[in-house]
């Protein structure tokens, strides 16, 4: 089987394993699983296959990190975004789950981004549940040893 393959039966089998865990750095919220740290979840998980995003990164003084899933394909549109910014006293490390839909039955999710501002290039984002091609879509975000956290995300998609 293929290696790709076997990441996204990875990914379809913990997303029916997680209902109902509360393990390894991860608690459950609202049936999704919030991954609070994410070296004790990668512990906690071995047989999981994270499916990393793209990553780009800037060179200003603050780092801007650019994250990528997907590509953008003829007739897919804005089907949700968010954003949020957070400011830290010391160095900390940051973790969000992103997740589309809120609620509900989405638009098949076609290419994601996520841009970042942050004090370091040091983080990584990783699809932990759907994907591309799926109505729904997880993502776990995290920013290591940063004073400050922003992030875009814009979900492209179609019906």
């Amino acid at each position: 089987m293929h290696s790709r393959t076997v990441c996204w039966v990875s990914l379809a089998l913990f997303a029916v394993l997680t209902v109902g865990f509360v393990d390894g750095g991860a608690i459950k919220e609202n049936n999704v699983m919030v991954v609070k740290n994410m070296v004790e979840f990668k512990k906690s998980h071995p047989e999981l296959c994270l499916l990393p995003l793209r990553k780009e990164t800037g060179k200003a003084r603050s780092q801007s990190v650019r994250y990528t899933l997907g590509g953008r394909i003829a007739g897919d549109h804005l089907i949700a975004q968010a954003a949020d910014i957070n400011y830290y006293q010391v160095e900390k490390d940051a973790t969000i789950q992103l997740t589309y839909p809120q609620s509900g039955t989405g638009s098949i999710v076609t290419y994601v981004e996520i841009v970042c501002e942050q004090a370091s290039n040091d983080g990584n984002a990783y699809v932990t549940a759907g994907g591309i091609g799926q109505r729904s879509i997880s993502i776990v975000l995290d920013a290591s040893k940063t004073t400050f956290f922003s992030y875009n995300v814009q979900y492209f998609g179609s019906d």
